[in-house]
C-alpha cells in the first residue's frame, strides 16, 4: 500500500475567511435609551513609502546610454584593463564603456570624412596630463 500523500491536507482543506461577528449598530441601555455607536478611526493616509536601494544614477538608467554586448579576444581585454589600471593610478578615471563609446564616435567621424587627430589629440591622456 502506498503512503498518503502529505500534501493532499493542503489541497483538501482551504482557508474560510474567518468572518467576525457583526456588532449592533445600535446599543441599548437599561433605560431604553438609543446610543449611537462611536465612529471607528480611520488609519492616517501614508504616504508613498521609499524606494529601497541606492538611487538610480548610473549609465543602465541614463538613456542617453545602452547596453550591448560585444565580443572582444582575451588579451586585448587584459590589455586594456591593464591600460586603464595605469592610467587610474595617474588620476584619469575612465572605464571601458567610455572608451569604446570614444573611440566608436571617433571612428565614425573618421568614416565622415573629419580629421581625427584632432579629436585623438583631445582624449589623449598624454597630452591632457601636460596641460
Amino acid at each position: 500500500m502506498s503512503k498518503p500523500s502529505p500534501f493532499k491536507k493542503l489541497f483538501e482543506t482551504k482557508e474560510e475567511p474567518q468572518i467576525e461577528p457583526e456588532q449592533p449598530t445600535e446599543a441599548i441601555t437599561e433605560s431604553n435609551v438609543t446610543q449611537t455607536p462611536t465612529p471607528q478611526k480611520t488609519a492616517p493616509i501614508q504616504e508613498e513609502p521609499r524606494k529601497r536601494g541606492r538611487p538610480a544614477t548610473g549609465k543602465r538608467s541614463d538613456d542617453a546610454w545602452i547596453g550591448r554586448t560585444y565580443y572582444v579576444k582575451r588579451l586585448t581585454d587584459l590589455d586594456v584593463e591593464e591600460e586603464l589600471l595605469k592610467l587610474k593610478r595617474r588620476g584619469v578615471e575612465i572605464d571601458k564603456s567610455e572608451l569604446v563609446d570614444f573611440l566608436m564616435s571617433v571612428w565614425v567621424k573618421w568614416q565622415q570624412g573629419e580629421n581625427i587627430d584632432l579629436l585623438l589629440d583631445e582624449f589623449t591622456p598624454r597630452r591632457n596630463s601636460r596641460i
